[in-house]
């Protein structure tokens, strides 16, 4: 679909997509079928010789997977409900038979988890539709106490009251319950607890046939009970459901998932078809009346199926289709009626032991039908599983972790239904058919061991083996060969230890690790998953080109490309209930294309009401632009144990640019290729992390601090789990850095030996070579600095009573412990406690700091970083093996202007002569790449009111004054505008002074500036002549110099910037936030290909080599912003693009003018 009008809006329907971007795709709806007593040879897609049609069933199958080896748990219909319901085995109910009176105890037990509970959990709307099965809790008028009996009659219920312990109340939003299907008494209908109809007119029923409706058993129920109606009632209830569910997300403009359980009545006894059902034909449509029900459950289907069409939401839906237990028997082998076998040959039929009693249909479909699709279509499996698998398998479809009491017997088959190669299969499984000798029912259990099943009495005693594989009618019994004398043994071990254990599989987890633990840490990976999608409406520019891929678009066009999500039904979005927003992108254009995005609220700002994400999508690569945004502080709701830090464990996040989730009216996205060809897929924007109250309470669980200081609420791939971990980790990282270290084709400074050699002074300078400024080192090579700040071994937080007197850490050095000199110190009244040293003292012994320092410089090496940047580690600098810089901080100003400087002052040059000697141990240190004087200094954009307001016998406005007067301006008060114009000479004086100091004191040491965050571009201007290198601290995609001049021609460093991510603990992403590791480190290279790009730019340093301590620094910061953890840990994926792109860096910059992306392209380059 393409058009050419000035701007295309285009709507997003949510379907799934056709393969996931990004590793994301926003969650399935799921819904599950499940028939009663239908048996595997009820449908074609099973036999060929069926006797009745089932279009739609054959249709979901020839567009998805098929199982041939499913098995229900148990061989009749109760017990089997309480599975599905549960992913336990059915003798982990109240009866292991399951319970089949509605008025009984539950099946479920308290402290069991339901599906319907495990899917709310994660923010579906869930409903449960149909046959239940499982008991519940029915009042007594006369006692007001659950009636367990019929003494006092039916009228002694009290219907008034709602029902309980029913699936309304066991984790489903929707609840239209038959408590006994269409076969038993009561013969009524339940919809979300209450009675529907009048309970006074409750009657009694007799066994009968009444009209079209015929009654089993005597009873009570509803007068208006007709059970050939079951079916079309559940049907139009299951699409009232879908029509308010899509209706309710089209009002919020978010796109949440759906769960339904559908457990339709077909095609138990009675078997009482309806006439038709919304216009199709059912009673009569087959040879008898017990396949007209199949064709009932078939229109049903195929009437769902439309619906989820009808609301774009077919291709995005997981669609399970099965059966509660084998099918019905329909007479002798060879004389089944009609010549219609329920079960395909298989010997034996519902309630038996046999594969007859419990093989069951399983069909499955998810995707579009297509060779992309999530289900591969006409997929044929034979892998064995269990109805009470699929506990396991959604908890794995939705990444949460179970606890050991969840699914006891739930073994996931995702990895199956994916088709992937090599999945994780069952080989063991139970069948029972129930204790008992009515119905048909056998007294017997039976085992499996990959093909073979053991079939054994009530008291487990084995009197029959069948090897399915060349069997599987079971008509050769091999329990009396001795050949298998060891494999019945086996199996029978197995089969004891499976009904005496707690539980007889291992749970989902997301960390392996946690097998033993009762319940597992929240994973990264759990927060990451996304929960819901924004429904909107696309816009594009004039020229460029669009398709409608569904939850998706194919974009096209000229780069640069800006396009515009915006809601499609409202004026904004409210994504409160969130804490992430990600966009899958999928970049189709040979290169590079790198993401810009804005979330933008009402009332924006060029500084507020906005959050900003990049990405870098590589060709073909699945990428998330992520916006890990921030919120206001004050609304901050959790302990005040966490008032100490910026962001808290919750995912609550704090920045100085305000940003208000509740009000999101459009996202921005601005498109860049290193092709100048924009080629795209972008995928709706997906939620994550739900601002959920019982994920709170895990995240802000103490203690908070592990041991090594990482927080302990959470995993991550990765994580050190215990110090023995951490040591072998950072003794094998430290390993490898030494020897790909020695490898290094770098100057003994980190410069280009490769490259162009200049004269060598001994010492760091600067120098214009072929139109580009470089730095030039000591022994003549091209110099581009790149490094991180604050590299040494100190990530501190505060160890104040308030966190010491509670369980905030794990560990803490005592009064009398050694560790207590390594890892606590005091300072201004307050204790810190330094992880990193503390590790390192329990890594490598009284020694640590020279182990860890060499380490360092190793890694530095090997990842080809050759700067120890600001506030590095003293020691550090003076080994003299990496080059570094320095700082000289002084505060410039007392009293509302800290960090104002004041250059008049008849102190300022001795000051800062002072200051400078305490470094004179690096006078004419040739590892000294140069100094900054101060940092972040406030320049106002205008001067004229700042010397407006100092006292009149202030330095600087004495100057200003006086300079004012040698211009001929002698007004009193002087005006602000003539002020103005001294900002010039006012800037000039300062970074003279600096220089002079510097010259003085630190001869030949280049001055970098004071790593300047804000201010006009007259600094830059004052600079020149003064400054070696200007300082910008720049936290942005890419580098910027608005501080200086198009045309002031000085070299420039950028001295402060990085890229964090909350997907490994540490709460903040800092000043630049990415999706996850991976962007991160692309978006290093992105910056650091900025900076080669432009010809005045000669280095990029990054903040900072340690995490900050997930519980806050000094300040507060809690930022994931370093090239390590606290445990020592490398972030891998970000040295990876480190190692590879510094590698390239040299080559790269001395090209000729080439764009960011072009570059980009060549860091990343394989």
């Amino acid at each position: 679909m393409f058009h050419s009008i000035a701007c295309l809006i285009i709507s997003l329907l949510p379907v799934v997509c056709s393969f996931a971007l990004g590793g994301i795709m926003a969650p399935p709806n799921i819904l599950v079928f499940l028939m009663d007593d239908m048996g595997i040879g009820d449908s074609r897609v099973y036999n060929k010789n069926s006797k009745v049609s089932m279009p739609n069933l054959e249709k979901l199958a020839a567009a998805g997977i098929t199982f041939t080896d499913a098995h229900s748990p148990a061989a009749v219909c109760a017990p089997t409900r309480y599975s599905v319901m549960t992913g336990n085995y059915p003798w982990r109910g109240r009866n292991p038979n399951g319970t089949w009176l509605f008025n009984m105890p539950s099946q479920v037990l308290k402290g069991q988890q339901t599906v319907g509970q495990l899917m709310k959990k994660v923010g579906y709307h869930t409903a449960f539709l149909g046959k239940v099965h499982l008991g519940g809790k029915v009042f007594s008028k006369s006692t007001g106490k659950p009636k367990l009996s019929m003494k006092g009659g039916f009228k002694d219920f009290d219907f008034e009251r709602k029902v309980e312990n029913t699936p309304a109340s066991l984790g489903f939003d929707y609840a239209y319950e038959l408590p006994q299907g269409i076969q038993g008494s009561p013969y009524i209908a339940i919809e979300n607890g209450i009675l529907i109809g009048d309970a006074t007119q409750l009657r009694e029923w007799k066994t009968g046939t009444y009209g079209n409706s015929v009654i089993e058993a005597d009873g009570f129920g509803s007068p208006d009970w007709d059970s050939s109606m079951a079916g079309p009632v559940l049907t139009k209830k299951a699409l009232s459901f879908l029509k308010r569910h899509s209706e309710n997300n089209k009002e919020r403009g978010i796109r949440k998932p759906f769960f339904m359980y559908y457990w339709s009545q077909s095609c138990h006894v009675p078997h009482t078809p309806p006439d038709e059902l919304m216009g199709e034909k059912v009673k009569g449509a087959s040879i008898d009346a017990h396949l007209d029900m199949l064709v009932e459950a078939d229109v049903s289907l195929g009437k769902i199926i439309e619906a989820l069409q009808a609301n774009g939401e077919l291709e995005k839906t997981l669609i399970i289709f099965t059966s509660d237990n084998g099918g019905l028997s329909r007479g002798l082998s060879g004389k089944h009626k009609g010549g219609h076998n329920s079960n395909s040959g298989f010997r034996g039929s519902k309630a038996q032991v046999y594969e007859g009693g419990h093989r069951v249909p399983f069909i499955a479909r998810w995707g579009n039908g297509n060779e992309h699709s999530p289900i591969k279509p006409g997929t044929l499996s034979d892998a064995l599983i269990g109805l009470q698998d699929l506990y396991a398998t959604f908890a794995e479809i939705t990444l949460q972790p179970m606890q050991k009491s969840d699914g006891l017997d739930s073994q996931s088959f995702l990895e199956t239904l994916l088709g992937k190669k090599d999945a994780n299969t069952r080989s063991s499984m139970v069948i029972q058919a129930n204790n008992g000798n009515y119905h048909g029912q056998q007294s017997k259990k039976s085992v499996r061991e990959n093909s073979w099943k053991l079939i054994c009495t009530k008291d487990l005693k084995p009197i029959e083996l069948y090897n399915l594989a060349n069997d599987p009618m079971e008509s050769q019994n091999q329990i009396a060969e001795k050949s298998q004398l060891n494999r019945v043994k086996r199996m029978s071990s197995e089969l004891r230890k499976i009904l005496n254990s707690s539980r007889s599989t291992d749970p989902f987890l997301l960390e392996t690790g946690e097998k033993n633990q009762t319940k597992p840490k929240i994973h990264s990976k759990q927060l990451f998953s996304p929960k819901a999608n924004l429904l909107c409406q696309i816009k594009i520019p004039k020229g460029n080109k669009v398709e409608n891929w569904g939850d998706k678009w194919k974009v096209e066009g000229k780069s640069p490309m800006r396009i515009s999500l915006c809601p499609k039904a409202r004026e904004q979005w409210n994504i409160s209930g969130y804490k992430l927003v990600g966009i899958p992108i999928q970049n189709w254009e040979q290169g590079i294309t790198t993401i810009e995005g804005r979330l933008n609220n009402g009332n924006l700002t060029s500084w507020s009401h906005h959050a900003v994400g990049f990405a870098v999508a590589p060709s073909w690569e699945k990428t998330t632009l992520g916006f890990p945004f921030p919120m206001i502080e004050d609304r901050y709701q959790g302990s005040d144990l966490f008032k100490d830090q910026l962001a808290k464990p919750n995912g609550h996040r704090v920045h100085w640019r305000r940003f208000f989730p509740e009000d999101i009216r459009e996202i921005i996205l601005d498109l860049t290729s290193s092709s100048g060809k924009i080629n795209a897929i972008i995928g709706a924007p997906v939620l994550g992390w739900q601002n959920n109250e019982e994920i709170n309470k895990q995240l802000e669980s103490l203690p908070y601090l592990d041991e090594l200081g990482q927080v302990s609420a959470i995993h991550w791939p990765g994580k050190a789990n215990n110090l023995e971990e951490a040591r072998n980790t950072m003794q094998s990282e430290f390993k490898q850095a030494k020897k790909e270290a020695k490898d290094k084709r770098l100057s003994k400074f980190g410069g280009w030996i490769d490259g162009p050699k200049m004269k060598a002074t001994g010492r760091f300078r600067t120098q214009k070579v072929n139109e580009k400024w470089w730095l030039i080192d000591p022994d003549g090579y091209l110099f581009f600095s790149v490094g991180p700040c604050l590299t040494g071994n100190r990530a501190e937080t505060l160890a104040i009573p308030k966190r010491t007197n509670t369980p905030f850490f794990k560990y803490i050095p005592g009064e009398k412990d050694y560790l207590k000199w390594t890892g606590l110190r005091k300072t201004g009244g307050r204790q810190y406690v330094n992880f990193p040293a503390l590790n390192y003292r329990r890594y490598f012994g009284e020694k640590w700091e020279e182990t860890v320092n060499q380490g360092t410089h190793d890694r530095f090496r090997a990842w080809g970083l050759n700067t120890l940047a600001c506030w590095s580690d003293e020691k550090l600098q003076k080994d003299r093996k990496t080059p570094y810089t320095l700082i000289s901080s002084i505060w410039w100003q007392s009293s509302g202007h800290r960090k104002f400087p004041s250059p008049f002052r008849t102190d300022f040059q001795s000051d800062l002569e002072k200051n400078l000697r305490k470094l004179g141990w690096a006078k004419n240190d040739p590892f000294c790449l140069g100094i900054f004087m101060g940092n972040e200094l406030e320049w106002p954009d205008r001067i004229g009111e700042t010397i407006e307001k100092l006292p009149e016998d202030h330095p600087t406005k004495i100057w200003a004054v006086n300079e004012l007067k040698k211009r001929g301006k002698n007004n009193s008060p002087a005006k602000v505008k003539d002020l103005d114009e001294l900002y010039l000479p006012f800037v000039k004086a300062f970074f003279q002074k600096c220089k002079a100091a510097i010259e003085k004191e630190l001869p030949g040491t280049l001055f970098l500036g004071c790593r300047t965050h804000r201010g006009p571009n007259v600094l830059g201007r004052g600079a020149l002549g003064s400054v070696d290198v200007f300082s910008v601290n720049v936290y942005d995609s890419r580098v910027r110099s608005w501080q200086v001049p198009a045309d002031a021609d000085i070299p420039i460093l950028s001295s402060e910037f990085h890229f964090g991510a909350v997907d490994r603990g540490v709460p903040s992403p800092g000043l630049s936030g990415s999706w996850d590791q991976r962007q991160r480190a692309l978006s290093f290279a992105h910056y650091l290909a900025s900076a080669l790009a432009d010809p005045r730019f000669v280095g990029v340093h990054w903040f900072q080599w340690i995490d900050q301590s997930a519980a806050g620094r000094k300040d507060r910061e809690n930022h994931q912003c370093g090239f390590i953890d606290v445990a020592g840990k490398a972030y891998a994926e970000l040295v990876n693009v480190v190692s590879k792109a510094t590698k390239k860096m040299y080559p790269a910059r001395n090209k000729t003018k080439q764009s960011t992306e072009s570059i980009l392209f060549e860091l990343l380059k394989n």
